[in-house]
């Protein structure tokens, strides 16, 4: 096996890693973000200047408390008794 051959595919695979990085964040994020089922979304966010990503990362008071409810419903849901 020729170690040029690997490497040029391994440096091929790099760069075509990178073009769908890229693909992603400059052309279909765009897209997507312009479609008529999410652009409300996206235009409610902008407008109150919300950081989307706060509410992942749990950064929010009121989030935090909502997952600890939703934990806890999860948690001591009603059972059937048999």
């Amino acid at each position: 096996m020729d170690p040029h051959s690997s490497l040029s595919k391994r440096i091929a695979g790099l760069l075509a890693s990178i073009a769908g990085c890229l693909l992603m964040i400059y052309v279909i994020g765009p897209w997507l973000d312009n479609l008529s089922a999410i652009k409300p979304l996206a235009d409610f966010i902008d407008m109150r200047s919300i950081d989307a990503n706060a509410y992942y990362y749990t950064e929010i008071e009121e989030f935090s408390d909502a997952e600890m409810n939703m934990k806890n419903t999860m948690r001591y849901m009603p059972r059937q008794e048999p």
